[in-house]
C-alpha cells in the first residue's frame, strides 16, 4: 500500500520564470551531464525519466512555511533544481501526487542517485526510532552486530517493545541502515533507522501509530531499559562503544532528535548532506537492511527471526513500509503506558518523557537590551532570561488563560504554552553559567546540572 498522504492543497498559479533551455536541459544525455556535475560519476539508465522527476520536483515546490510536507536535508542545491530559483521545501499533497514522488526516489535510489530529502512529521506517526553510534576514523559498529537476532541488543530492544505493546501477537521492526564515514565528526557512524510494524490479528498488520508525547515516553523508557540492563552482553556494547567515542551514552544513541527536528524526518532511501563548509552527499542513504520480527508468547519473547522474505520486497515497497507521515487524526496504537524511573529524576516513580533537552535557548533582556549584568543579588531588571519550550511533565494541567506557576510565558497559549509543551524560563545573573543553573517546574528537572539535559 503507498503511505497515506496529509491535508490536500488548493492548485496554485504558476510562479516565478519558466523553465527554459538557458536554465534547464533540453535532451536526456544533458540531464546525464547535470546529474554527474553534482553526485559524480553515475550511470543512471532511463535518462529521459530525469527530466520528469525534475519537472515533478519543481512543479511542487513552495515557499511557505506551513505548507510544506517534504523537504531537502539542509537546503542542498541539487541537480533537479532550476539554477534560476531555488526552491527547498515542497508541497506534496494532492491526490496521487505521493504515490508519484516514493515512485521516483525508489527509481533514482536504485539508479544509484538517492535524493536528500526529509518528511515534515504529522500529528500522529509512524513509531521510528534512530540509532546513531559514533565509531572510529575506518570502523564502527555493523548494524549485523547489533540487531542479529540472538544478539542481547535486538533481544533487549524487543522486551522493551513488547511491555509497550503486549496485545500484539508479532512486532516487525523495519530496518534501514546508514552506516558509513561521518563528515561531521571526520569518522565512522553506525546509523540505523527502526519503524515498527503490528499484527493487530492473524495475518492483519498495521503501522504503530504514536504522537510527539507518546515517541518521546518510548525514547525514554527503552533509554532506561538499556542504562540499568547488567547483561552481559549489554554491557559489552556499551563498553566498545564508549571506547570508539566517549558521546556514545544510550540517551543519545537512541536519540531522540529525530522528533522535533525542523528539518524533518529523513526519508528512507534518501541520503545525508554533510553540514557546512563541506555541503556534500555523504553517500550513505537509508538502504533497507532486513525485517526483524519478534515472536511473543504469555508475555515473554518466544522468538526473535529475520524475515527471509524481506529480500523480495522492491525498493517502493520498503520506502512505503519505512516512512513516518500519515493521515492527520490517524489513531494512534493503543499501548500500555510505561511505569519506570524516569532519566535524570530518580525517585518519581512515574513514567513520562518529561526528562528531555532543552530546545534552542533565546537570551534576552526585560527591557530588550543586552545591559551590564550585576552580582548574584542584583535585581532581575537587565539580567538576560534564559527560556525554552519543553514537554509539558506529565500530571500538570494546562490552564490557556495563563503559564503554570514555575514557568513564563508570553503572547499567550500560542507562544509554546500547550497540552503537551510549556515554556519555561529563568533569570542569569553574572557569573552563573549555564551549567550551574537549575530549572524544574513542579518538581521535575528539566535541565540538568551539567546543562546537557534534561
Amino acid at each position: 500500500q503507498g503511505f497515506p498522504c496529509s491535508g490536500k492543497r488548493p492548485a496554485r498559479a504558476s510562479t516565478g520564470d519558466p523553465i527554459t533551455q538557458a536554465a534547464m536541459p533540453s535532451v536526456a544525455q544533458d540531464w546525464l551531464t547535470k546529474v554527474r556535475q553534482f553526485r559524480g560519476q553515475v550511470d543512471f539508465q532511463d535518462t529521459e525519466k530525469l527530466g520528469q522527476i525534475s519537472a515533478f520536483l519543481q512543479d511542487h515546490a513552495t515557499s511557505s512555511r506551513n505548507e510544506w510536507t517534504h523537504k531537502v536535508f539542509d537546503d542542498f542545491p541539487d541537480w533537479w533544481q532550476n539554477d534560476r530559483q531555488s526552491c527547498f521545501k515542497l508541497a506534496i499533497s494532492e491526490q496521487g501526487t505521493l504515490e508519484q514522488l516514493h515512485e521516483y526516489i525508489a527509481k533514482l535510489y536504485d539508479g544509484g542517485i538517492p535524493l536528500t530529502l526529509t518528511e515534515k512529521c504529522t500529528t500522529q506517526f509512524n513509531l521510528v526510532q534512530d540509532i546513531q553510534i559514533w565509531g572510529k576514523r575506518d570502523s564502527a559498529l555493523a548494524a549485523e552486530e547489533l540487531l542479529a537476532p540472538q544478539s542481547a541488543f535486538a533481544r533487549l530492544l524487543g522486551r522493551a517493545m513488547m511491555e509497550l505493546y503486549p496485545n500484539g501477537l508479532t512486532l516487525d521492526a523495519i530496518v534501514f541502515d546508514a552506516t558509513g564515514y561521518s563528515q561531521t565528526k571526520g569518522i565512522m557512524k553506525t546509523s540505523l533507522r527502526i519503524a515498527w510494524w503490528c499484527e493487530i490479528s492473524q495475518g492483519h498488520w498495521s503501522r504503530v501509530i504514536v504522537d510527539k508525547d507518546r515517541a518521546l515516553r518510548i525514547h525514554d523508557f527503552v533509554v532506561s531499559k538499556f542504562t540499568d540492563s547488567n547483561e552481559s552482553g549489554i554491557k559489552a556494547i556499551e563498553a566498545r562503544m564508549q571506547l570508539d567515542h566517549t558521546e556514545n551514552t544510550w540517551f543519545n544513541v537512541f536519540t531522540d532528535l529525530i522528533y522535533a527536528s525542523r528539518e524533518g524526518i529523513r526519508m528512507p532511501l534518501n541520503d545525508r548532506v554533510s553540514p557546512a563548509p563541506y555541503k556534500r552527499v555523504e553517500k550513505r542513504p537509508f538502504a533497507p537492511w532486513g525485517v526483524l520480527r519478534f515472536k511473543f508468547h504469555e508475555g515473554n519473547l518466544a522468538e526473535v527471526e529475520r524475515v527471509p522474505d524481506a529480500a523480495d520486497l522492491s525498493s517502493l515497497q520498503w520506502l512505503n513500509a519505512g516512512c513516518a507521515r500519515c493521515d492527520e487524526g490517524t489513531e494512534v496504537t493503543a499501548w500500555t503506558p510505561p511505569v519506570w524511573t524516569p532519566l535524570g529524576h530518580r525517585g518519581d516513580g512515574r513514567g513520562g518523557g518529561a526528562s528531555r533537552r532543552v530546545g534552542p535557548v533565546s537570551t534576552r533582556t526585560l527591557g530588550g537590551s543586552d545591559g551590564r549584568l550585576g552580582g548574584p543579588g542584583a535585581s532581575a531588571r537587565g539580567a538576560p532570561f534564559v527560556e525554552a519550550v519543553v514537554p509539558r511533565p506529565p500530571g500538570m494541567a494546562y490552564d490557556p488563560s495563563g503559564a503554570p506557576q514555575g514557568a513564563r510565558q508570553e503572547g499567550g497559549p500560542d507562544a509554546g504554552d500547550s497540552q503537551s509543551s510549556m515554556r519555561v524560563g529563568t533569570h542569569v545573573f553574572e557569573g552563573q553559567g549555564l551549567h550551574e543553573l537549575g530549572l524544574s517546574v513542579g518538581g521535575r528537572s528539566i535541565v540538568s546540572n551539567d546543562g546537557q539535559q534534561g
